[in-house]
């Protein structure tokens, strides 16, 4: 009987993962990560317990609450100071929730695969997009690139958000009425702002100068963690729309610019992952996402630097993208399928 580790949030996505392992004769293990320090994993935990019990299988609860901070929370602070706009849920997958100490414990487990509750697909030693273009996640997960992707099983990646709820009503889960998760789990609400002051003085940026294409001062800023290319709230009143083209952190200043003047023919990857599956070479040709929900543009590869330890991959785009942000993830895919990904220089 192959044994498989399932992450386990306290979600129905994750509880119904467990349980559709568990009907296809998996020797099901569960775990849920701790991220808050001094606590037991709170009612996440405890949600994932309580369906365990119910399916009958092991359960513990690991404290990563330490790498978490170091890894996610201080990545969010420390590129937001820097002008970035940062994307805390692929930094995850790629040290957490896909990272040594998940892999290490199933290995530790005599398990054979890892399992999550992702609505994405893994075939052929591919990622692709799951079934449902609503909650396909694929872009997030495009980390799990350098991964033992054969070893990670997303058995929702045929299915959509409202089969999923249905056979978890059917199987009686606990969680089968649990509402959706926050996008940014450790971000009351959806105010980062906020959540970057109550981490103190040193999580904020200091006031400066808006300033247009010209370097010609037309108004101040409230700090650049604010702010992110191709916003227009929080510029005030600059005597016409106008729009954040680009953030300077070594002079702590916003350039701001006219709607037409925000997009970009070009963009530069970094910490750049391939998949295992395929080469990439100058010209080559993909759809290109900048953004989670934004529409895949067509793009081609016009350089690859692997010189300084890590993969860098320069892309042209077919027609300018309007607010390509540094930070955010870029994936490339070839049909459905994720041929690499990276942060946005």
């Amino acid at each position: 009987m192959k044994k498989v580790l399932v992450e386990m949030s306290g979600g129905v996505d994750s509880s119904t993962t467990a349980a559709i392992l568990l009907e296809q004769g998996f020797d099901v293990r569960g775990v849920t990560f701790c991220t808050t320090p001094g606590t037991t994993g709170g009612k996440s935990a405890r949600d994932a317990k309580l369906v365990a019990d119910h399916l009958r299988v092991q359960h513990s609860v690991i404290d990563l609450s330490d790498l978490f901070n170091r890894a996610v929370i201080g990545n969010f602070i420390s590129e937001y100071k820097s002008g970035r706009t940062p994307n805390p849920c692929a930094v995850c997958n790629r040290h957490i929730k896909f990272g040594p100490p998940l892999l290490d414990m199933a290995d530790e487990l005599g398990c054979d695969y890892i399992a999550t509750g992702h609505y994405a697909v893994t075939a052929g030693g591919e990622l692709r997009r799951g079934a449902d273009p609503q909650k396909d996640q694929s872009y997030f997960l495009y980390p799990i690139l350098a991964a033992p992707i054969e070893r990670i099983l997303f058995p929702l990646g045929a299915m959509t958000k409202a089969e999923t709820r249905a056979l978890a009503r059917k199987l009686g889960l606990p969680t089968a009425e649990k509402g959706e998760s926050q996008d940014i789990c450790f971000v009351p609400g959806t105010d980062y702002a906020k959540f970057l002051r109550s981490r103190g003085e040193d999580a904020v940026a200091a006031p400066g100068d808006i300033v247009n294409a010209d370097g010609e001062i037309i108004g101040k800023h409230a700090g650049i963690h604010n702010y992110t290319v191709g916003q227009r709230k929080g510029l005030g009143a600059l005597g016409k729309p106008m729009y954040v083209k680009q953030i300077v952190p070594s002079e702590n200043k916003v350039i701001a610019a006219d709607d037409n003047q925000i997009a970009s023919d070009e963009s530069v990857i970094e910490d750049a992952v391939i998949s295992k599956t395929r080469t990439l070479n100058i010209g080559d040709r993909f759809a290109a996402q900048i953004r989670y929900r934004s529409e895949p543009v067509p793009a081609k590869v016009a350089e690859i630097d692997n010189a300084n330890g890590g993969l860098t991959i320069r892309i042209k785009f077919d027609a300018p993208v309007r607010a390509v942000s540094p930070g955010q993830a870029a994936v490339l895919y070839a049909g459905d399928a994720v041929a690499a990904g990276g942060v946005i220089k």
